[in-house]
């Protein structure tokens, strides 16, 4: 019997994705969480969503699965979203992520430490990205 190292959370309201990461991830589960995310995410039909990203319970990741990450990081704008917050617990695991995925310094997000900051920031970037979408 295997036990599972890592799980993840998926949840939509008023054009908020949260994600909930918990554990460790492989390259497997990293996977496993990608397809989860992009049909969750496919079902909105390319409607403008923002993404709060809850990785405060990661514990660590193979270099696998941050190679993972970077596919869905890339991927995601094509797929709709507009604006995104990652929520973090401590410098590690933001630290590996900005090694390991060069591509987040020109990308549009912030992280926090406090997850009801991290929503209320991002449902006001929700709306005036929403704004300047529908006013152009």
């Amino acid at each position: 019997m295997t036990k599972k190292l890592s799980s993840s959370l998926i949840s939509y309201d008023n054009g908020i994705v949260t994600i909930r990461l918990c554990g460790v991830f492989n390259e497997k589960s990293a996977e496993e969480y990608r397809e989860r995310l992009f049909k969750f995410v496919t079902g909105l039909n390319r409607q403008p969503f923002s993404l709060l990203a809850d990785i405060s319970l990661v514990e660590g990741a193979t270099p696998e699965a941050f190679d993972v990450l970077k596919r869905i990081i890339k991927r995601l704008p094509e797929m709709g979203l507009i604006a995104k917050a990652y929520v973090y617990k401590g410098p590690v695991i933001r630290g590996i992520m900005f090694q390991r995925i060069p591509e987040l310094k020109n990308l549009d997000y912030l992280f926090f430490t406090d997850i009801d900051e991290a929503s209320l920031w991002l449902s006001r970037e929700y709306k005036r990205k929403l704004s300047l979408l529908f006013d152009s």
